[in-house]
């Protein structure tokens, strides 16, 4: 058998300092970009009236260049949207606790961190935990209106708020299409 040579020793070493050098990755990747997502209850897109005046830009972007302005009492027609994250929420538990979600359950035991991404309504909400991606998510265990006064009532408890920025796309009646970060001064339909 060959001695190892040292330039063998030396690759050997390099790898090692390099795969222990990684970052590990404990919440999600972030900014994290939810296209389509409507993130409320009975959100819906469609036609909305603007309640102010609001500036419509060609990217997703608050210094990209203006396409128009919609006037106060205009109509245009929402499209689509993009949920952005840009720091995940994170929910802890004090006891082991089972959640369901779109495609089966998730149990979650205390002292671990389940990460907040876009809420999608009545409780429910896509979230990240453990390198992986949940939707639909049931989170009424810490999205409940009595967890707030009293924390004790519920099993998880939301210990930071996600941050986020929702971008919608609109169409103007000359069929001009731009985008927004100010969803909120429109009156917007809802389902349900």
């Amino acid at each position: 058998m060959r001695a190892p040579t040292t330039a063998a020793i030396a690759f050997v070493a390099c790898a090692a300092t390099l795969t222990l050098a990684q970052p590990v990755l404990d919440g999600p990747p972030v900014p994290f970009e939810d296209t389509g997502a409507c993130p409320f209850e009975n959100c819906a897109y469609g036609e909305w009236t603007a309640r102010q005046a609001v500036v419509v830009r060609r990217e997703r972007r608050r210094g990209a260049s203006v396409v128009f302005r919609v006037p106060q009492g205009a109509k245009v027609t929402a499209l689509t949207g993009v949920v952005v994250t840009l720091k995940a929420g994170r929910v802890q538990f004090r006891a082991p606790h089972e959640m369901g979600h779109r495609l089966g359950s998730l149990r979650v035991e205390p002292g671990q961190t389940l990460y907040l991404l876009t809420y999608q309504g009545e409780g429910f909400t896509k979230a990240w935990f453990d390198g992986r991606l949940y939707d639909g998510l049931d989170g009424s265990d810490f999205f409940n209106a009595v967890c707030d006064p009293d924390p004790s009532r519920c099993v998880g408890r939301i210990v930071e708020k996600p941050r986020r920025e929702w971008w919608v796309q609109v169409r103007n009646a000359a069929g001009r299409v731009g985008w927004t970060d100010q969803p909120d001064a429109f009156t917007r339909p809802e389902i349900g």
